[in-house]
């Protein structure tokens, strides 16, 4: 049986049907068909309104409606200094230190950070990892978690694998197959990483303030680094998906108590050392 799901997995994971799922929740007439679709989906997935901006009569079409923005005045995104935060709203899968070019992707799965990367580590340090899962039912966008410099982003992955239990109990190094953009920053003179994992029907990842090359798997360097802050809007999926952050042991130290636990954006992970 398994053979058979991880055949129709593989299928699946071809991004011309998430391109085509993507195109879908785009259309916005009829108006009275559109808003019909939002409703239910609202309902299946009992999302409550009160902390996102309008209500669901507001947007013109699903994708619209993935991706609401957060009302300011019911739930404000507040800086914690001294901390790295959760860039988004999800589940944290993964916390875990690794001293070697291994980290889990589900118990008895692994892969490697380098190749999740595009780009060698030197694992003379520790690093930690933290995997935060985006279901659909969740706020869509991700922010900055932590004060610094963007350095260079890199956009790569082929397939579209889904990010949840069953994807990644049955593809092996799934996130590394998965199309995803990489970003990497400078926090106080050493780097942390960001990679935005996409995965079946996410129908693209919109970046702020990139210019979103091909996948080519090479890293593209800022001519002029530029300054991010804490909280601030980075990007956001087309419908769930994945945030893996890197983080170097010199730089913080995690707090292993939010491991398993679901995270608000803005909820501090790390401790900066």
């Amino acid at each position: 049986m398994n053979k058979i799901i991880r055949a129709f997995l593989f299928v699946l994971s071809l991004p011309v049907f998430s391109r085509l799922y993507g195109r879908l929740t785009r259309i916005k007439h009829p108006r009275f068909l559109a808003k019909r679709i939002i409703h239910i989906f609202k309902s299946v997935y009992n999302i409550d309104m009160h902390t996102y901006q309008g209500n669901e009569d507001d947007y013109r079409c699903l994708a619209d409606f993935f991706v609401r923005p957060l009302d300011p005045d019911t739930r404000p995104l507040v800086p914690v200094p001294g901390h790295i935060v959760s860039p988004a709203d999800g589940v944290l899968q993964t916390l875990e230190t690794i001293t070697g070019d291994k980290t889990t992707q589900i118990k008895g799965k692994y892969y490697r950070v380098s190749e999740l990367l595009s780009e060698n580590l030197d694992f003379s340090q520790e690093w930690h990892v933290a995997v935060i899962y985006l279901s659909p039912s969740d706020y869509h966008r991700f922010h900055y978690p932590a004060t610094g410099s963007l350095q260079a982003h890199c956009h790569t992955g082929g397939r579209l694998y889904p990010v949840n239990s069953m994807g990644l109990n049955l593809v092996d190094r799934l996130f590394v197959k998965n199309e995803r953009i990489t970003l990497r920053f400078l926090i106080a003179g050493l780097p942390l990483y960001a990679v935005a994992v996409g995965a079946t029907f996410v129908g693209s990842i919109k970046m702020n303030d990139l210019v979103q090359n091909k996948k080519d798997n090479l890293w593209k360097e800022l001519i002029q680094e530029k300054p991010v802050n804490q909280l601030e809007e980075m990007g956001r999926f087309e419908m769930g998906s994945t945030i893996v952050l890197i983080v170097p042991g010199k730089l913080a130290r995690p707090n292993y108590e939010k491991s398993g636990k679901k995270l608000s954006v803005g909820e501090p992970v790390f401790v900066l050392n």
